[in-house]
């Protein structure tokens, strides 16, 4: 069952182009073994773009990213029903400074299972977390990705990004997003 304090408002019933039935949810503790086969079917070069290193999470890592304290921090994820059970396809999330000076900045995080990228799943996922932290009230979402990371440049650019090529790093692109308010 969800923790105390799981932000239910958040779920959301789409489809995808094709129909798929997707589901767009925060992630609880119970997700933990569908987050761990998300991430173990990630290929290479998904993995390595998202973590930036060739690194898999080690299962403290995994239990961290489902056992989320929805004060400071959020993970959204999409999902849909695969031979009748339900199959991760994508997580986005953003967790704030721990600082009272950092509090309103987030780092954040996208990646999207290697059989449902191009389908508009990032972009959706993207929008809704970019709204909740706006909510939450984030006033900046920031995080690095590699200079070739061609799919996460162009989808930082259609959400409105900053994007900036690291001055001390060639290798590495900086995003940014200044989020406006939400209206009570």
């Amino acid at each position: 069952m969800p923790a105390v304090g799981y932000p239910s408002h958040l779920i959301e019933d789409w489809h995808l182009a094709d129909g798929t039935p997707v589901r767009i949810r925060p992630i609880h503790a119970d997700d933990l073994a569908m987050h761990t086969a998300f991430v173990d079917g990630l290929s290479k070069e998904t993995g390595y773009h998202r973590l930036l290193s060739p690194r898999k999470p080690q299962p403290d890592e995994l239990w961290r990213m489902t056992h989320i304290d929805y004060e400071r921090e959020l993970a959204l994820i999409a999902t849909t029903v695969v031979d009748g059970a339900e199959q991760q396809m994508g997580v986005v999330r953003y967790v704030r400074g721990d600082t009272p000076e950092t509090a309103h900045i987030a780092e954040f995080a996208v990646v999207i299972g290697d059989a449902w990228q191009h389908r508009g799943v990032a972009l959706k996922l993207m929008r809704k977390l970019i709204d909740a932290a706006a909510e939450a009230g984030v006033k900046q979402l920031a995080d690095i990705t590699l200079y070739d990371n061609i799919g996460m440049l162009a989808l930082a650019r259609k959400l409105g990004f900053k994007v900036r090529r690291d001055p001390g790093n060639p290798n590495v692109t900086q995003l940014r997003l200044a989020l406006k308010a939400s209206e009570p």
